[in-house]
């Protein structure tokens, strides 16, 4: 059977929804397939980049308008190159790049004489402008990346083939040759191999497991709590201690958070406690003679602890043979256990019992189902004694090889549990009839749907959680797979621990806890095998939206988007480049209706990249220049102008020819602007001339 983490494309809903155990924020997400999501990331990376450009863009106009008070102070050349960089270059870092060749061409040059400020702070410190803000728009590109989950993602089940095993009549349950019973036995045997695969795996781990299995569902294990303190769930006299026993508890599950159902409104609490104690090994039993196969004198021994109305009304639940000790002649070696189960029912639910004995009235408790384990160790040799009480082996057995092994203490060594299982409606708050009492799972299954006032939707997932439980057998009660079989090597048992029997148990509970979460996706997903979907109960329009209510988890396979983060990321970037594309004619048009000047935004115009290239053309015929104003100068023939080779016009005798990138003057403040009909130059009223990056004087 797959695991859940390998659901179909078909099983997983695409789309926008709301994961209800993370909020309406937070939890309301899109999820695509892994190959959108790899083209989205593109798309996210390459719109931050170029939303990020337009907001340099917004930032370079409002610095360029801070720095205008500053030229106006001292017009140096420094400042006029500055200015330039600022506005033309359209992004970052190239600003930060030709801010940098300017400052290091110019690190030997003079200030004006009230200029006090050092040359890094006039030319260096602007740099750091341009690096803070792609230093921040590259912590906004990584951030942006979180809004795209790609492992470890939640997913919605669609529910397409959703349904319940129906639930079978005496008759069948008694038959179990049928196919109901075939096909349900196979199911319920792929569950438990697959919750003992998974509890093993992802249960009681620390830390992040690395197994994929472990990102199937919501919540990689249910919590819960185990101590070993708890009194006898029996009659004292049945158990070994009397307050030194087993029990679990997973306290109140929120079925939203913790399974998985992706309902906040009708979410419902569910708690399971299972009490477990040692019971007497000798207490109500018959010992009967009898003659093994050589002749020798053996026994059996039966444990009169209930009866079996089904086999004739038989009155012991347990029977062993001395050669249970050595049954090497039989070609057995190994565990085995007898098990029997007791489970209250209710008149108000027409649920088929399930029970395989009545308990005696000593173990007979009125709030719980009963589980008793035998276990039985045929032929096991223990490498050391055992004092763990229920694998407990002192008995001495000399081997061929004259080494001493030992045998278990006893035929068979008996536990009992009981579990509890309680519902609570979250919507009576604290009200004292908020919760059903703790009993077995069907008392507590008939209380929750006829006393605590549930909506349809709580009903159906208390309906989903009983026929996870009773129906496909998600009990403490697990096939005899035990860990202490991971150290026995060739019929030898290595030594086992003085709690072994705690820790069995636990792996128990843990299975169990990882059916009930398998189930609850199977619930969703409907059933793999086309022979056992003719015994699904299809919800009716009642129950139906539970089957679209499933959440699991996978990796690699989708990705999920946080919607409000992507929304927020496009909206705010599609923001930020309209306002960068319409800056300049909005703030024209506010000054306008406002009657003020427009000098900040003429001279961010004048300093344009296509402005200056202006000034270095000669007119080729009588047409002038038109659109002076707007960032875009024009002719009105294509071929109206030509280029003077070789230099730049510059005005009024600063006839230098400025070829060098890093040409600057001797003094910083030696520089004006000159303007024309058609140049706009940096005219240098003093004797001394322009020089090169390398200081050398231009004639």
């Amino acid at each position: 059977m797959a695991s859940p983490a390998d659901v179909s494309y078909g099983d997983v809903f695409i789309g926008s929804w709301k994961d209800a155990s993370k909020g309406s924020i937070k939890g309301t997400n899109i999820t695509i397939s892994s190959k959108n999501g790899v083209i989205l990331v593109a798309f996210l990376a390459l719109f931050v980049q170029f939303a990020g450009q337009h907001l340099w863009g917004i930032a370079a106009f409002v610095w360029y308008q801070l720095r205008l008070r500053g030229r106006q102070k001292y017009n140096a050349a420094l400042r006029y190159q500055q200015d330039i960089s600022i506005r033309n270059n359209g992004s970052p870092g190239q600003t930060l790049w030709t801010l940098t060749r300017i400052a290091w061409a110019w690190r030997h040059a003079k200030g004006h004489q009230k200029e006090k400020k050092a040359w890094w702070r006039v030319s260096g410190l602007p740099i750091f402008v341009p690096f803070v803000f792609m230093v921040l728009l590259t912590a906004t590109g990584i951030l942006s990346s979180n809004i795209m989950d790609t492992s470890k993602v939640d997913i919605l089940l669609r529910g397409d083939d959703c349904g319940v095993w129906e639930v079978p009549d005496a008759e069948t349950v008694k038959a179990s040759d049928n196919d109901f019973m075939i096909e349900n036995g196979k199911y319920i045997g792929g569950v438990t191999e697959f919750g003992r695969i998974y509890a093993r795996a992802c249960y009681n781990t620390t830390g992040e497991s690395s197994s994929p299995m472990c990102e199937a569902f919501t919540t990689k294990a249910i919590p819960y709590t185990s101590h070993i303190n708890a009194s006898c769930p029996f009659d004292n006299q049945t158990c070994i201690y009397g307050s030194e026993n087993l029990q679990m508890d997973t306290g109140n599950m929120d079925t939203n958070e913790v399974l998985g159902i992706n309902t906040r409104k009708d979410k419902v609490h569910f708690r399971k406690v299972t009490t477990c104690a040692l019971l007497q090994p000798d207490l109500w039993t018959t010992r009967e003679n009898t003659t093994g196969p050589m002749g020798e004198d053996e026994y059996r021994l039966k444990w009169h602890w209930g009866t079996i109305p089904w086999y004739n009304n038989t009155d012991y639940v347990a029977e062993a043979d001395s050669d249970n000790i050595n049954r090497l002649s039989k070609g057995f070696t190994g565990y085995s256990m007898v098990t029997q189960r007791y489970y209250r029912l209710d008149s108000r639910l027409p649920f088929p019992s399930s029970s395989s004995f009545i308990p005696r009235k000593e173990f007979n408790t009125t709030d719980g189902d009963i589980y008793f384990m035998f276990l039985a160790a045929h032929a096991v040799n223990f490498a050391r004694p055992i004092d763990d009480p229920w694998f407990s082996a002192h008995r001495p057995n000399t081997g061929p090889v004259n080494r001493t092994y030992y045998f278990s203490d006893h035929l068979l060594s008996p536990l009992g549990c009981v579990e509890q299982f309680q519902f609570c409606n979250p919507k009576k708050g604290d009200a004292p009839d908020a919760c059903t009492s703790l009993s077995g799972i069907v008392p507590a299954t008939a209380a929750a749907k006829f006393t605590l006032d549930l909506s349809l939707m709580q009903s159906a997932i208390v309906d989903l959680l009983i026929n996870a439980i009773y129906a496909n057998n998600a009990i403490i009660l697990q096939p005899i797979q035990l860990l202490a079989d991971d150290t026995r090597t060739d019929g030898v048992q290595m030594p086992l621990l003085k709690n072994q029997w705690v820790i069995e148990l636990q792996d128990m509970h843990n299975r169990v806890l990882a059916e009930i979460q398998r189930i609850i996706v199977d619930y969703a997903r409907g059933l793999s095998s086309p022979a056992a979907k003719q015994f699904l109960v299809v919800p009716d329009s009642n129950y139906r939206n539970l089957c679209s209510m499933i959440r699991a988890r996978t990796s690699g396979q989708f990705s999920s988007i946080n919607t409000y983060g992507l929304a927020l990321t496009v909206g705010l970037g599609t923001l930020i480049i309209l306002a960068n594309m319409f800056l300049e004619s909005t703030i024209r048009c506010f000054q306008r209706r406002r009657k003020a000047a427009h000098r900040g935004v003429d001279t961010w115009v004048e300093d344009g990249l296509l402005q200056v290239h202006k000034n270095t053309l000669v007119l080729a015929g009588p047409e002038g220049w038109q659109n002076v104003d707007d960032a875009v100068p024009t002719t009105p023939h294509w071929c109206s102008l030509a280029r003077e080779e070789g230099s730049m016009v510059v005005a009024k005798g600063a006839a230098e020819e400025l070829k060098h990138p890093s040409m600057h003057v001797e003094n910083v403040d030696a520089v004006r602007r000159v303007e024309t009909d058609e140049t706009l130059a940096l005219d240098s009223p003093g004797s001394a001339g322009w020089k090169d990056g390398n200081g050398e004087g231009k004639k």
